[in-house]
């Protein structure tokens, strides 16, 4: 196969050289004759040997051009390695190498390897009604959808810039916390304050579809937000949501990227989790479930279309959160909407504007174009090195004898 040409990439590399350029490929990739040359880079790199500089030059000391890499650099290396091969069906020879680093179990086939539509196949039983998440297609309005894109879909974007967003290295996480002023009758938002944005809040905490199986939602005082611009390799590691109970809920606005994995484990659990549910990207998509399950977004798997990305904005709800003030972008901060103009960023003025509706019967029936779609039920979502599933009598093993693959 004759190599694709990306500048730098094309010419003799160190093996460190080797593995930036093979991920800065992989992130942009649009054809598999560039995924098969990410993989030889990062083979060329797991197996080079030290070369020298053999200059005659007087002023030069003969010395190493580049040097073996560090066990950190390998182990990064031998891993991105094992998730090409584990995304493209060859568990039995990523065997070894995950095996060398000290992994005794993975993430299942059926998970890294994911199917590429949400049409449920697995018995009924595993996608039933008592699954920690939920579908509902057609959530967002056409005017939602095209305010949310204004806002979040450019990786240039205020709201990026503001925070200098960045995926690999990634970014501290951020967050902004929305309150909602006690009524009467509980809990309610104040749309009139929080324009957009607070319609959007308002309109999921008075779902029927989501009340329904999300009952607590209705004690809802303080909604969390962040979102996340990736590329379509990119993933996010399975986690836990530590503050309290809430909901966590996810709009979509992109067809990019890996599903969203949400399983049975819990922090109480004593064993790995031995169901899990997946969620496909898609445009104007809702996907709620409890934050206290392991959940995730597995890596998007072969490649896309041409810069695109898995775009997607976050909501949790919490009967009660920590609020931190504190200078630049942290967890929890306050929404920035008070003070003066000219230091609110241009992404909260977005947010917060007056809420428009031109969608023809929106205003008399937010929900009327909302489907609820079963999740892709799995049997198995962890399986030892030989792909076998890992039963509950093997215990839990430690995060670091667990691969995820990101």
């Amino acid at each position: 196969m004759a190599k694709p040409q990306h500048g730098a990439a094309a010419e003799v590399l160190s093996p460190l050289d080797s593995i930036a350029a093979a991920r800065k490929i992989w992130l942009t990739a649009t054809s598999s004759d560039e995924l098969e040359y990410v993989e030889s880079l990062y083979m060329e790199a797991l197996t080079s040997k030290p070369q020298e500089d053999t200059s005659d030059e007087p002023s030069k000391k003969r010395q190493k051009l580049y040097s073996k890499l560090s066990r950190e650099d390998y182990r990064q290396a031998s891993e991105k390695l094992a998730l090409l091969l584990c995304q493209s069906g060859r568990y039995k020879k990523a065997k070894k190498p995950l095996s060398k680093l000290g992994f005794i179990c993975r993430l299942a086939e059926k998970v890294l390897d994911y199917p590429t539509t949400n049409d449920p196949t697995s018995p009924k039983s595993i996608a039933s009604k008592t699954a920690p998440c939920q579908i509902i297609d057609g959530f967002l309005s056409q005017t939602e959808m095209q305010k949310l894109i204004s806002i979040f879909a450019s990786p240039s974007a205020n709201y990026w810039t503001s925070h200098k967003y960045l995926i690999e290295p990634p970014s501290p996480y951020f967050s902004y916390v929305i309150p909602l002023d006690e009524k009467r009758n509980g809990y309610e938002i104040d749309t009139d304050k929080f324009g957009f944005i607070g319609s959007l809040i308002k309109k999921l905490i008075s779902c029927p579809i989501l009340v329904k199986k999300f009952t607590s939602i209705s004690e809802t005082k303080y909604v969390e937000m962040w979102a996340h611009n990736r590329p379509h390799a990119s993933g996010h590691q399975m986690h836990f949501d530590m503050n309290d109970d809430g909901s966590d809920d996810s709009t979509y606005s992109c067809t990019a990227g890996g599903p969203s994995l949400v399983t049975n484990q819990t922090l109480e659990s004593d064993h790995l989790a031995t169901r899990g549910w997946l969620s496909h990207p898609k445009p104007k998509r809702l996907v709620a479930f409890d934050g206290r399950y392991l959940h995730g977004v597995i890596p998007g798997k072969g490649v896309s279309a041409k810069d695109s990305r898995r775009v997607t904005l976050m909501l949790a709800f919490w009967k009660d959160l920590k609020v931190r003030r504190g200078l630049g972008p942290g967890s929890a901060r306050p929404f920035p909407i008070n003070g003066s103009n000219k230091m609110i960023p241009e992404w909260a003025k977005t947010l917060t504007e007056p809420s428009e509706t031109s969608d023809s019967g929106a205003s008399e029936n937010p929900y009327k174009n909302c489907t609820e779609t079963v999740p892709l039920g799995l049997d198995v979502v962890y399986e030892t090195l030989d792909g076998k599933p890992w039963k509950k009598s093997k215990g839990m093993p430690s995060y670091d004898e667990v691969f995820q693959g990101f």
